[in-house]
């Protein structure tokens, strides 16, 4: 009996060096508190400055120290503003974090200058720390310096931030190869996400009048060979976490879109937003901060209308309409769309050009529920591989992001964007083909 007893306590022990297993809570290495100060300056200019809490003082400390150079920079540019109204003159500093692996987190400490809507400036600065030994992890802890890793990233920026605002102004070869030198990527501004590295570029550096983000997004099944041991340790996510992906559909809407996306940065998580074209022109600016916040970006159609009551000539105009208005908007076009009232086989029949994504998970917020019950059909039906679907336009969903993404972080899920959900298994968006969800590369309708 002693013998097995000590044989129980060893085994205890060891289980606590091992890694969490897909299905446990959250490590509270990977626990995040944000809050923020509002501060209204003598010319009525507002500043608004996030804090970060973790388990690491000396973390808090060093993006603390980044946040205030950032308002030391910008605060005494702001203009005064024209009116009291939203369409005010502000600086935001934000703190947007994002988890892989058990220890890794990743911040980016944002800058932005708005002066009625329109962004004026924009600073991003990054710091990715194993939160268990207070450790900066650079590029470098992530590649080895003979990595082929480095040649993908290289290409990778060449060809995703040679892709933005080309109706306006193409960059040069020389340009894109210089932005794509081995030593500049090393020092670019990078997060590590559920299930990709991305790279952070203001537009300035390629479009002069462009102060807007360019995210160089390289999923992990074509990096992870390529990265030292530890590194893909703390970025196999998919033996740690059950996935989902959580997504909003019918915006921009200013107000409520607003708020959706402060609480999904509050939760660390990134979601997927589908968007109405003929919203966006007069919500530009909420586009690009869902841009510019890591959210992937997806068509909603033109309009909201029902498609059975449309030709199908007027369906295959939607996506030029649409990809222009993102365009103009955030640089680049749409990837994939979901159809209105998911009447999918219209789309087909017209050739709209579009992968269609649907959903698995319908949250039902669009009947104006209470934000606890959003949360409860979500706990009460989730399963891997998820595609949630809400409406960042409704009045209570905001509310709703972080009861979901508390309750399915304590069960072992990890939040992925619609384009990671795929990317795990290798799928690959085809045109005029419709899509679920996606567990172990299944992508069906699913049967509860």
């Amino acid at each position: 009996m002693r013998r097995f007893c000590l044989l129980v306590i060893c085994a205890l022990l060891l289980m606590g060096s091992i890694p969490a297993a897909r299905g446990e809570g959250l490590p509270d290495e990977h626990r995040v508190k944000l809050t923020y100060q509002d501060t209204t300056q003598a010319n009525g200019s507002i500043v608004r400055l996030w804090h970060a809490d973790t388990v690491l003082d000396s973390v808090d400390q060093e993006l603390e120290d980044i946040a205030a150079a950032m308002v030391e920079k910008y605060a005494s540019t702001l203009q005064k503003p024209r009116n009291k109204t939203t369409r005010n003159s502000r600086l935001d500093v934000t703190i947007r974090y994002s988890r892989t692996g058990t220890k890794w987190l990743s911040f980016l400490v944002q800058g932005r200058v708005v002066y009625h809507q329109k962004l004026l400036a924009q600073s991003v600065e990054s710091r990715t720390y194993d939160m268990e030994t207070g450790k900066r992890i650079t590029l470098e802890d992530v590649f080895p310096a003979d990595s082929q890793g480095w040649s993908v990233l290289q290409s990778q920026v060449k060809a995703q931030a040679g892709a933005y605002f080309t109706r306006e102004d193409a960059p040069s070869d020389d340009a894109l190869s210089a932005l794509a030198a081995l030593d500049r990527v090393k020092e670019t501004p990078f997060t590590l996400h559920g299930m990709s590295l991305v790279l952070h570029y203001p537009a300035d550096v390629l479009h002069q009048d462009r102060h807007s983000l360019m995210e160089v997004t390289v999923m992990y099944p074509d990096i992870r060979p390529y990265m030292g041991e530890t590194a893909q340790a703390q970025t196999d996510n998919l033996t740690l976490y059950k996935t989902v992906a959580l997504t909003f559909d019918d915006g921009p809407r200013r107000v409520n879109s607003s708020l959706t996306l402060t609480k999904l940065m509050q939760s660390g998580i990134r979601a997927t937003f589908f968007l109405v074209g003929n919203r966006i022109s007069g919500n530009a600016d909420v586009v690009v901060r869902e841009h510019d916040e890591g959210h992937a970006i997806g068509g909603h159609n033109w309009t909201h209308a029902n498609v059975t009551k449309v030709s199908g000539k007027t369906i295959q105009q939607m996506r030029p309409r649409l990809d222009r208005a993102l365009e103009n908007a955030i640089g680049i076009p749409t990837r994939y769309n979901r159809v209105p009232y998911g009447l999918y086989v219209q789309m087909i029949r017209a050739k709209s050009g579009w992968p269609l994504i649907q959903w698995s998970l319908d949250t039902y917020d669009w009947h104006g529920i209470p934000a606890k019950r959003i949360a409860g059909t979500v706990t009460n039906q989730i399963s891997d591989g998820d595609i949630i679907l809400c409406h960042d336009v409704k009045d209570n969903t905001h509310d709703a992001v972080p009861l979901i993404v508390n309750a399915l972080e304590e069960r072992g899920y990890i939040f992925l964007t619609v384009d990671e959900l795929f990317a795990k298994d290798g799928v690959v968006l085809e045109p005029d083909r419709v899509y679920f969800h996606c567990v172990d590369g299944d992508t069906s309708l699913k049967k509860r």
